[in-house]
């Protein structure tokens, strides 16, 4: 796969500190800013492409395209990803079959699929930003 990032990307202020790029964010309390998730559930905005040292510092956000993403886990190429943990990072979606409810609150919610296979937590590979993606659709 290429190493360079290719899509939109919009830029957004951090409401906290960032310590790991290429992971997933959601909107913020304020406008223009970006958090890391507090669930698993939470909906996925994009994949932040810088770290923040700072609140409120400058972060690049990719909302649409292909992106370097941090793996929480083993899974393969072509698998769905979706928020693992508050980390931002990502994994197989769970419970995604044609009853899943993007209402559910238990519902994760998908971000991408899987350009890449991960063997390891914290390897980085590539994903299709696919936000709201349903297969069966």
């Amino acid at each position: 796969m290429a190493e360079r990032n290719r899509g939109l990307t919009l830029p957004f202020r951090a409401e906290a500190v960032m310590v790991e790029a290429y992971v997933v964010c959601t909107l913020g309390t304020s406008e223009g800013q970006v958090d890391l998730p507090d669930a698993v559930t939470n909906v996925p905005l994009g994949v932040i492409q810088d770290t923040a040292a700072a609140v409120g510092d400058s972060v690049p956000v990719m909302v649409d395209g292909v992106t370097k993403i941090v793996a929480n886990g083993v899974f393969s190429k072509g698998d769905l990803l979706a928020i693992a943990a508050t980390t931002g990072r990502v994994d197989t979606v769970s419970g995604l079959d044609s009853s899943f409810n993007y209402g559910e609150a238990t519902a994760q919610q998908p971000i991408g699929i899987a350009m890449e296979a991960a063997e390891n937590s914290g390897e980085i590979v590539t994903m299709l930003i696919r936000p709201l993606y349903f297969p069966w659709a």
